[in-house]
């Protein structure tokens, strides 16, 4: 990320869209940039923006002053958006699109849709994919994903700069007294935790494995997708940061416990062993 005050930074790897298999999500060790994905399309124009996300309602999220959600309209969003002068703080995250008709523009790799464990459960199937909508000088600050999971976003157009922290490292950057992760714009970055850093555009993909802290600045305004994803190979971080969550009060209200036992009972005998040793 640009300006980050931290020393130790690394670029995030990159891979070719036909290098990313299962077996690379069920072993993913570090972030990776995903490249040259050949998803339809390249570039939305407004009106079809319209036109595809018709009667869908989008929920606004910004934590750029104190965190906020508003309800819109998809039309009366996408005006708002688009104009010049849009507000920073409009930015659409974690608005799932579970009908078929998103498909053609809005697909999801098909690595991530075989390994991913959510899937198979109906309480978590809808975390499959979103939409992303996010004006220009929209700013997300160091967060983990719910329930440890790992997470996915494809830029159609625009352009966004990560920083991740792996998820052993997070607690690192957790701040007790406010009950929330250190802001690294505030002063200097913790001694001893290292992060990777990546500038995501249009064609490009960032993977980051379960419970990795990240935090992501929109410099040029954003249409994508992305999602959530927990694999049998790594639903041990999954569930130690879910854990965590609990043990901070930030845990949600899903029984993920049971979640995880359902979905891996429709996979393999290896993902039921996974997920009992990761429960205990």
């Amino acid at each position: 990320m640009p300006n980050s005050p931290n020393p130790h930074a690394t670029p995030v790897p990159r891979l070719d869209w036909q290098s990313l298999t299962p077996e690379v999500l069920n072993t993913l060790k570090t972030p990776l940039v995903v490249t040259d994905w050949p998803t339809p399309p390249r570039q939305l124009s407004t009106a079809e923006l319209k036109q595809w996300l018709e009667g869908k309602v989008l929920w606004v999220y910004s934590r750029n002053s104190g965190e906020s959600w508003r309800e819109w309209t998809s039309e009366d969003f996408v005006d708002a958006w688009s104009a010049p002068d849009a507000d920073p703080g409009l930015n659409v995250v974690d608005v799932y699109l579970l009908e078929p008709r998103f498909e053609a523009v809005f697909p999801v790799h098909p690595a991530m849709d075989t390994a991913n464990l959510l899937n198979r459960d109906e309480r978590t199937a809808h975390y499959r994919r979103s939409v992303v909508l996010t004006a220009p000088g929209a700013y997300t600050p160091m967060h983990v994903d719910g329930y440890g999971c790992g997470g996915w976003m494809y830029l159609i157009e625009g352009e966004k700069h990560w920083e991740i922290v792996e998820a052993d490292r997070g607690p690192g950057l957790w701040d007790a007294r406010t009950h929330d992760y250190a802001d690294p714009r505030t002063g200097n970055w913790p001694a001893g935790v290292p992060s990777w850093t990546a500038t995501l555009r249009g064609g490009e993909m960032m993977i980051f494995p379960p419970g990795f802290v990240h935090r992501v600045a929109t410099p040029k305004r954003c249409i994508g997708f992305g999602g959530n994803f927990l694999t049998a190979g790594l639903v041990q971080t999954g569930v130690d940061v879910w854990r965590r969550e609990i043990a901070e009060n930030q845990a949600g209200e899903l029984d993920f416990a049971d979640i995880l036992r359902q979905s891996a009972s429709a996979t393999s005998p290896e993902a039921r062993a996974a997920v009992d040793a990761a429960l205990g």
